[in-house]
């Protein structure tokens, strides 16, 4: 068996049941990582009835204008795209990622929801952040992959496969309600040492209002 042969296998092993499938990737099977899943069945995530108006002011209780959107702290709509920048498994430039549900919190945390991996497969990523120029912040964040009866081939009881630590570089819309940049993800294996698979790209965010 080659070399190469051997990484397949072993990129297979690990990465297949992390319930993230990137589309593309035939020539060495499905590269999977980070927080969420696109099975490839459709190239945009759900609408979810997104309201543009946050920037809109309202008066606080002393009777002077306050805005509803201060800064990144808030709850956002969030989708990841590949740029092409992938190893050791390619990726096409254009792949949809992930998405899900972002919450910015005010004391520098973070916690990402994903749209498309299932609960017991480790859908749920915490991050902290800080804001490093105007509008603009980075972000790092962790999402703990495990194989389950969920995943794809599943497994039962579930195993602990390693840590997805994701980062970003982002700039808030003038608006407030929108913010783009850009993200990397390094899967790793359980030992936290060994690199499964490197993913680049961009990724774009909708302020939730409540209208």
């Amino acid at each position: 068996m080659n070399a190469r042969s051997t990484l397949r296998r072993y990129i297979g092993r690990h990465l297949f049941v992390l319930g993230m499938g990137i589309a593309g990737a035939a020539a060495t099977g499905e590269a999977l990582a980070g927080c969420g899943m696109y099975t490839g069945a459709s190239g945009k995530p759900p609408n979810w009835g997104i309201s543009g108006a946050a920037g809109r002011m309202h008066e606080d209780n002393t009777g002077r204008p306050a805005s509803n959107a201060t800064g990144i702290v808030g709850m956002w709509k969030v989708t990841l795209v590949s740029d092409g920048t992938a190893y050791p498994i390619p990726i096409p430039n254009g792949a949809p990622i992930d998405f899900g549900t972002a919450q910015w919190h005010s004391d520098g945390t973070e916690v990402l929801v994903s749209g498309g991996r299932a609960p017991s497969t480790g859908d749920v990523c915490m991050g902290v952040w800080e804001q490093i120029g105007n509008s603009t912040y980075k972000l790092k964040h962790v999402g703990l992959s495990y194989s389950s009866t969920d995943s794809v081939p599943p497994s039962s009881p579930s195993v602990f496969l390693g840590p997805a630590i994701i980062r970003e570089t982002v700039t808030l819309s003038h608006s407030r309600d929108s913010y783009t940049g850009t993200f990397t993800i390094d899967q790793y294996a359980a030992d936290e040492v060994t690199l499964i698979e490197h993913i680049g790209g961009t990724v774009t965010a909708t302020r939730f209002t409540v209208d």
